[in-house]
């Protein structure tokens, strides 16, 4: 599993889990540039994976927004019938998963801004489908939102949002993975099935919800 090698191994440590953001607009001439540049030695998918790094990073928008505020609302819905009482510890832990669970295989309703226009056209002179590869960095994006709703959640303790956060760090890298496929031409039904899937077994694995003797260490 992913969450093998996640960042739970080092939760009391400081890291930096994600990068920066690059801003950089996306021209016409950067799509000849590339095109140009790689036709003799590189092939066009090459090409698009070059001027995707070069995309631009909208994030905390209204709209992702409205995305995130429905994954909430989806967990909570589905969490009616549970023993915990609303906005507990135990409750929000529920709820995170759900939440996850949620960004990673809800419907997303794709915006294509005009500065990515250009690269929605090269996506689609070379077969693929750029609405669906947006759309896996939309939920990485929910999913960063989600650490930071983690990280200032006053009901937890520290492990659980250490857990939570290596959780949400596997499932990045598994979207991470799954978009570099989908630049491949596979389909990544299966991926994103997989990831669900991931998300309830790290759950176990990391024994999230159950106070150890080292957790009641940590909240003093």
């Amino acid at each position: 599993m992913f969450i093998q090698n996640s960042s739970y191994k080092q939760m009391y440590g400081s890291s930096d889990l994600y990068g920066g953001t690059n801003n950089n607009a996306v021209s016409d001439q950067d799509i000849s540039n590339s095109a140009t540049k790689n036709s003799g030695t590189q092939s066009f998918m090459e090409a698009a994976k070059a001027i995707q790094e070069k995309a631009p990073n909208n994030t905390q928008s209204t709209y992702l927004a409205k995305h995130f505020d429905k994954a909430e609302e989806i967990a909570h819905e589905s969490l009616v019938s549970s023993s915990h009482k609303r906005g507990s510890r135990e409750y929000n832990i529920e709820m995170y998963r759900e939440m996850m669970t949620n960004i990673v295989e809800m419907p997303i309703e794709v915006e294509i801004a005009p500065e990515e226009m250009n690269q929605a056209l090269l996506f689609n002179h070379l077969g693929l489908d750029f609405n669906e590869y947006k759309t896996v960095s939309v939920r990485s994006e929910l999913l960063t939102m989600l650490e930071q709703k983690v990280e200032q959640d006053s009901m937890l303790i520290r492990s659980d949002k250490a857990k939570l956060t290596a959780i949400i760090a596997d499932t990045q890298d598994r979207l991470k993975a799954a978009q570099a496929a989908l630049l491949e031409g596979e389909d990544i039904t299966e991926r994103l099935q997989d990831s669900k899937r991931a998300i309830y077994d790290s759950y176990e694995q990391l024994k999230l919800g159950k106070v150890s003797q080292r957790d009641l260490l940590s909240v003093l």
